[in-house]
């Protein structure tokens, strides 16, 4: 295992020693959050406000939705644009937050992927993308064209 790896791994670790228990399996939260970067509608790099004086940075992929992809070689072109106005919507979202909230945080099915929720002044993320059109409700399993092909 390489360094930056390794590292990693004992961050995530950390992160888990650290912030106590969960409440009844919905996850470890709510913490206080800057938004470092959006990598797309659904998944964003956060640094979040763990224990007194100590902070950790993760990337974060909201829980229960999906947002279309912005790349991918099996991803149409319409999807793609999809994905760019999903990720524009998360940007211009998060841009005048006064206060960014994470909760919920739990390991994802990948490996080292964590899935969590995030408000804005009080305002959910998710249901903001859902409300707008750019997410579907994600439960896990196969996900659905957005666009349809024509005939």
């Amino acid at each position: 295992m390489n360094h930056a790896c390794a590292r990693q791994w004992r961050s995530l670790i950390l992160f888990f020693a650290l912030v106590g228990s969960a409440q009844s399996g919905e996850g470890y939260g709510p913490y206080q959050a800057k938004v470092l970067r959006v990598i797309d509608g659904d998944t964003v790099q956060i640094e979040a406000a763990i224990w007194p004086g100590l902070s950790q940075r993760t990337k974060l992929r909201l829980a229960g939705v999906n947002t279309p992809e912005k790349r991918g070689r099996k991803i149409s072109d319409c999807e793609k644009r999809a994905g760019r106005a999903a990720t524009a919507f998360t940007r211009q979202f998060l841009k005048s937050a006064e206060a960014v909230t994470v909760s919920g945080i739990r390991h994802g099915k990948y490996a080292g992927r964590m899935l969590g929720s995030i408000h804005v002044d009080g305002k959910s993320l998710e249901r903001a993308l859902l409300d707008a059109g750019h997410a579907r409700p994600y439960r896990g399993g196969r996900r659905q064209p957005w666009c349809q092909s024509s005939p």
